[in-house]
C-alpha cells in the first residue's frame, strides 16, 4: 500500500459492506488486485470500526493479493457481445460501483470472491462480473463520515 491510512486491516473483507459503493479505479499492480474506492461501509464487527453501527468510511483501498482470474466478463454497452478476460494484468477499470462482493475463505489458504460490477454510463461496457481467487486481502480507510445507510434498513 502505497499511501499511509489512518485505519488498516488484513483479511477482514467479511466486514466491509461493498453493495452499491463507488470503485473510482480498479487495476493490477505489484502482484495486486487494487480498488481505489471513494467510500465503503464498515461493519460493526469489523476490528478498526469502533462504533456499535456500521459506518461509512470516507475514500479507501483494497487490495487482493495474488490474485488469479477464475472467470471474468464485460458485457459490451449498446450489443450483445461479452469480452472475456482471463490475464489479471489486463485489469484496469475506472468508474465502477459494486452490486456484489461475496467471498468464502478456502481450506487451502485462498480466498475466493465474486464480485459484480456496474460501469459508470462514460464507459464502453455495462458490466464486469469477475470470479478471482487470493491469497489474502487488505482494506483501508482515513475517516468514519457518519451512521451507513444500511443501518436503516
Amino acid at each position: 500500500m502505497k499511501k499511509e491510512y489512518t485505519y488498516f486491516s488484513r483479511d477482514t473483507l467479511q466486514y466491509v459492506y461493498l453493495h452499491d459503493c463507488d470503485c473510482a479505479h480498479m487495476y493490477y499492480e505489484d502482484s495486486c488486485l487494487i480498488f481505489e474506492m471513494e467510500w465503503m461501509e464498515i461493519l460493526r464487527g469489523h476490528p478498526q470500526n469502533p462504533f456499535p453501527q456500521a459506518y461509512q468510511s470516507g475514500a479507501g483501498r483494497i487490495e487482493l493479493f495474488q490474485p488469479q482470474i477464475v472467470e471474468c466478463t464485460l458485457s459490451v454497452k449498446g450489443s450483445e457481445k461479452i469480452r472475456s478476460v482471463n490475464d489479471v494484468r489486463e485489469l484496469d477499470y475506472y468508474g465502477l460501483e459494486f452490486l456484489v462482493y461475496e467471498q468464502e475463505y478456502r481450506k487451502s489458504n485462498d480466498y475466493y470472491a465474486e464480485l459484480f460490477m456496474v460501469f459508470d454510463r462514460d464507459s464502453c461496457y455495462d458490466d464486469i462480473s469477475l470470479k478471482v481467487e487470493y491469497q489474502s486481502a487488505t482494506v483501508a480507510w482515513d475517516t468514519f463520515n457518519g451512521v451507513s445507510w444500511i443501518e436503516s434498513i
